[in-house]
């Protein structure tokens, strides 16, 4: 899944798109709600489509430049749809890792932090593939902090390419792809070098039993930088294309509490079927989009998309579609195929997908994008069916990505061909229902930090932006989170009547060791708008604890006034907390003297415990602060 970063963009332009009717193009952008563009005269192919902050629209994909070798090229366009001139020449910039390489492809992109783009692809010689990650910066300009002026590329003579990229929460772009024909997915850390901490040596080679071929086409990674894979495999009994979604720890090892030991492998059809795209739903559950080939007594191939839903714990939710899917079949019948490409999805669960449509008897080709409900039924007032088509008269149309813009509106990327080997790239603005956010006020938010204090304590910090009005922190285990769901628990946690205000750190104590739970913190602005930040951690193994030996700290006086002294035996330093009966940590010192004083003035009166923890001994008192 392309990770998409949309502007908040002025009032007015918000609102522009959405009096129209949901399903048609916006005639303020473009052409009609159509801008084309050119990046040679030769064929050009966009892959992936993002916005920046500023709302300025970027393509990415490949251009025939010379009518012969292929660059990447990134376009830049203005929020209206002209070409951004300030951008290379023209809108355009060029890449290429080799000038002397036949194929440099740029397959997908994301947006990482000070406005740096990194784009995955591969290069071609006409003997072996190459994978790379480019780093641009947000004037185009190769980052030369990031590998080899710019460009990470793979080791030779294996035949990698590199299908998608992500980015997780610490900024390293995540690829997929496959080496020799076996997924591999991979992590580089901040400078362009693959990451030691990620598999083996920065790369995880994952081959499937009994299949001969798998290959990653889109990675997402999670909020808890869990990294969820799609692509297909192929094994030897039958030589087609089997789909399969993978979920991987942070470390990238298989999450085996995700499906079957971390992979959900599903068929529709005897035929081959792919995932291509997954986005996150609003509830936390994965949306997924592919097609699905249709086995007919001819050689002509056939084919639908689709989208399904699919639960955090691996299964396919059938309450969604028909028994879990939704199919898209425009053009049908024997030598028709419905190639299923982006999907996005919207804070109220619709999703929206684009995919094109071709006849290998007639050679019709058409090109459509769809709306569905949260729960998979196409909604009729997008279109008038659901499905809008595209009504351009060139010979053939194809549709690459989707992204849903901050007011609600759609930006479609794509090509025409006009059957003499020349296209254009074009981007189309679509109108939708989604009511755009009130940009009076902003967004509440929480950075959450957890730290795991030992097998039975767990501490978070809560740090608050300044639109957060009142915020609330709790705890469950993953087995409670996965069962309850986020909802739920999210509700509870807002009606605890423990308000937080200014950032805090809580302590939740009495947990259960070797056990992962889910730290989820839910805040609001002024106009009660909430937000949900959470981070998943696991309890160590019980090393035990041991009592210190009597007399080894001594805590006085007890009730305390202004000061509290913690008398050691030796002068080795101590962790000492102070709790109140909530489980917040009010007060953490270390101790570096054998007395050593902890002021109260800043505490209120109370009961409180007081922790003293060193090595694997710790003790625990009551303290009361007058």
């Amino acid at each position: 899944m392309k990770k998409l970063f949309t502007l908040l963009l002025m009032c007015a332009m918000m609102f522009s798109g959405f009096a129209q009717d949901p399903g048609t193009l916006d005639p303020t952008f473009g052409d009609g709600g159509v801008a084309r563009m050119q990046a040679s005269t030769s064929f050009d192919m966009p892959f992936a489509i993002l916005t920046q902050e500023d709302g300025k629209i970027l393509t990415v994909g490949k251009s025939r430049t010379d009518g012969m070798n292929y660059s990447v090229y990134i376009s830049r366009q203005n929020a209206d749809g002209s070409m951004d001139a300030t951008f290379g020449t023209n809108g355009f910039n060029f890449y290429q890792a080799d000038p002397l390489i036949y194929l440099n492809e740029g397959r997908d992109a994301v947006l990482g932090n000070d406005g740096l783009l990194f784009v995955a692809g591969h290069t071609y010689d006409y003997a072996d593939s190459e994978g790379f990650v480019l780093c641009v910066d947000e004037n185009g300009y190769p980052y030369p902090y990031f590998g080899d002026e710019g460009y990470a590329i793979s080791e030779s003579g294996f035949g990698i390419v590199y299908e998608g990229i992500t980015i997780d929460s610490h900024g390293r772009p995540i690829v997929c792809g496959y080496k020799s024909d076996t997924l591999m997915v991979r992590r580089y850390n901040a400078v362009g070098l693959p990451d030691p901490s990620f598999g083996d040596a920065g790369t995880v080679m994952i081959p499937f039993e009994s299949d001969i071929y798998s290959f990653g086409f889109t990675i997402e990674a999670l909020p808890d930088d869990k990294i969820l894979v799609g692509g297909s495999k192929m094994n030897s009994a039958t030589p087609v294309h089997h789909p399969f979604l993978m979920r991987l720890k942070p470390n990238g090892a298989l999450d085996n509490t995700f499906a079957d030991n971390g992979v959900l492998a599903f068929s529709n059809t005897e035929g081959g079927e792919f995932v291509l795209d997954i986005a996150l739903a609003p509830d936390g559950n994965y949306i997924i989009a592919g097609h699905s080939e249709i086995v007919s007594e001819s050689n002509l191939p056939q084919s639908r998309a689709y989208v399904s839903r699919v639960l955090t714990d691996g299964t396919i939710d059938e309450s969604f579609g028909d028994n879990g899917f939704t199919f898209f079949e425009s053009f049908s019948g024997e030598g028709c195929v419905n190639s299923q490409y982006g999907i996005t999805v919207a804070d109220d669960g619709q999703i929206f997908g684009t995919y094109y449509a071709y006849n290998h008897v007639t050679y019709a080709s058409r090109a459509y994008v769809y709306n569905v409900d949260a729960n998979g039924q196409l909604k009729e007032d997008f279109a008038g069916t659901g499905i809008m088509p595209f009504n351009f008269s060139d010979p053939e149309v194809q549709t690459s990505e989707i992204l849903l813009q901050k007011d609600g509106s759609l930006l479609v990327s794509g090509y025409l061909f006009d059957g003499d080997w020349s296209t254009d790239v074009f981007v189309a603005k679509i109108n939708t229902d989604i009511i755009p956010e009130d940009p009076d006020e902003p967004a509440a938010a929480i950075e959450l930090t957890v730290e795991v204090m030992d097998a039975y304590n767990v501490k978070a910090t809560a740090t608050p932006n300044e639109y957060t009005v009142e915020y609330h922190v709790g705890i469950a285990s993953k087995a409670m989170y996965d069962q309850t769901g986020e909802n739920a628990l999210v509700e509870a946690i807002q009606a605890d009547n423990r308000p937080f205000t200014d950032a805090e750190e809580i302590v939740f104590d009495g947990l259960t060791p070797e056990t992962e739970y889910v730290v989820i913190a839910t805040g609001k602005n002024a106009d009660d708008v909430w937000c949900v930040t959470t981070t998943t951690v696991t309890t160590p193994e019980d090393i035990g604890y041991a009592e210190f030996e009597e007399g080894k700290f001594n805590v006085y006086p007890n009730p305390a006034t202004s000061v509290v002294y913690v008398e050691s035996s030796n002068s080795n330093n101590a962790q000492v907390s102070i709790i109140d009966l909530t489980g917040r940590c009010v007060k953490q010192i270390e101790t570096n003297d054998n007395i050593t004083a902890i002021s109260t003035d800043d505490i209120n009166e109370g009961v409180y415990f007081i922790m003293i923890q060193q090595d694997n001994n710790k003790v625990v008192e009551k303290l009361i602060v007058k």
